[in-house]
């Protein structure tokens, strides 16, 4: 029976899950970061006019027009991507159905707890940049979805860590044919 290969499943499935949550949060912040300085300076960009012999409004208008439309939809965006991560992490669960060895029930256990913890942590890092009063924190509040997800990312963890855990260890396997 191979252990280490049993392992390397449960791994990358909390490492993968950890990973989402600090790139949601880096989204998070990075997206509002960009919505403040598109709405600081497009506005600026528009109001050129004629620069020499070329009309810069038009050239900023067919260029950055669709940056900013892209940079304004980051709310929905992420929660998205949020979302479809979360829905990917689970479906690697599916893809793995490991072998149910009693040790590696207790080690994916131990392990999710542990993501449970820095799941807190992080959305409680994050939590303080939402309650702010600047205004990365109106730009966090835009975000709705993805702040969602993100402060309430130890209860989403948990839930679908334990369905993940109960997909990764039932099924038939070796050790009881």
């Amino acid at each position: 029976m191979n252990k280490r290969s049993s392992m390397g499943g449960v791994i990358v499935v909390i490492g993968l899950l950890f990973v989402l949550i600090a790139a949601g949060i880096i989204f998070a912040i990075g997206g509002s970061i960009l919505n403040i300085v598109a709405d600081e300076t497009y506005p600026v960009f528009q109001e050129l006019g004629v620069v020499g012999s070329t009309n810069a409004t038009q050239a900023v208008e067919l260029t950055l027009g669709p940056v900013n439309t892209v940079i304004q939809n980051f709310t929905w965006f992420g929660g998205l991507l949020y979302i479809m991560g979360l829905m990917g992490i689970f479906g690697l669960a599916f893809a793995y159905k490991l072998t149910a060895n009693k040790w590696m029930v207790g080690f994916f256990f131990v392990v999710l707890f542990m993501m449970v913890i820095s799941a807190i942590i992080l959305s409680n890092i994050y939590e303080d940049f939402y309650d702010g009063d600047d205004e990365i924190a109106d730009g966090l509040h835009e975000q709705a979805l993805l702040s969602f997800l993100i402060i309430y990312s130890p209860m989403l963890i948990s839930v679908l860590g334990f369905i993940a855990g109960i997909v990764l260890f039932s099924g038939s396997t070796e050790e009881f044919v």
